[in-house]
């Protein structure tokens, strides 16, 4: 009896040292987190953007702030953070969230809308993006990491998991590997350049 328990007990501290060097499942792991920074701090686009932020401007009757959502939505962002500093963005997002929709909302939705969980962070102090990746440090609310950071007029369909693969690749590797930038050529060139910011 002795002996049985003693290889039972055996038994059971090999299974949770083999459970132990499992790698995490999805089950286990962090929801993917992003950021969205819904202000550029660039006067770029005036006159358009006098009356109506940047990411609110419509492209084939899609705001840009929807764009991006989609983008991150297919790349299995559950959380998304968008960093604001204008009153009518925050009521964009306010709507985006209610679930009681008109028609007329509901047929501007996207395909991320029940996907992904919002929140806004409003602050009118932040003049660049380095003020808002500072207000969010402060207010701990990043946990997944890697993490996914963009500008709000950002339009495209990338898949960014080949991206995310190989920066957790490099950090596991560096510790100092914190951050991944991801560019993609266009394949159009303009002599036109944009306006210099004041």
């Amino acid at each position: 009896m002795g002996g049985g328990n003693k290889n039972k007990q055996q038994q059971q501290q090999q299974e949770a040292d083999s459970s132990s060097n499992t790698p995490l499942t999805a089950l286990d792991q962090p929801q993917l987190q992003a950021v969205i920074l819904a202000d550029s701090f660039l006067t770029t686009f005036q006159p358009l953007s006098l009356d109506i932020p940047k990411v609110l401007c419509p492209l084939n009757n899609v705001t840009l702030l929807n764009y991006a959502m989609d983008c991150l939505a297919g790349n299995g962002v559950e959380q998304v953070f968008v960093v604001c500093t204008n009153d009518q963005v925050e009521e964009e997002l306010q709507s985006m969230n209610n679930t009681t929709k008109s028609s007329k909302q509901q047929q501007r939705s996207s395909t991320w809308q029940g996907r992904m969980t919002l929140e806004c962070i409003k602050d009118t102090s932040l003049t660049n993006a380095g003020d808002a990746l500072r207000e969010l440090y402060k207010r701990n609310v990043i946990q997944s990491d890697p993490f996914l950071l963009l500008f709000g007029d950002v339009v495209t369909n990338m898949d960014l998991s080949q991206a995310i693969q190989a920066h957790q690749q490099r950090h596991a590797q560096d510790s100092s590997a914190i951050m991944t930038l991801v560019l993609k050529e266009t394949g159009y060139t303009s002599s036109i350049q944009a306006a210099k910011s004041d």
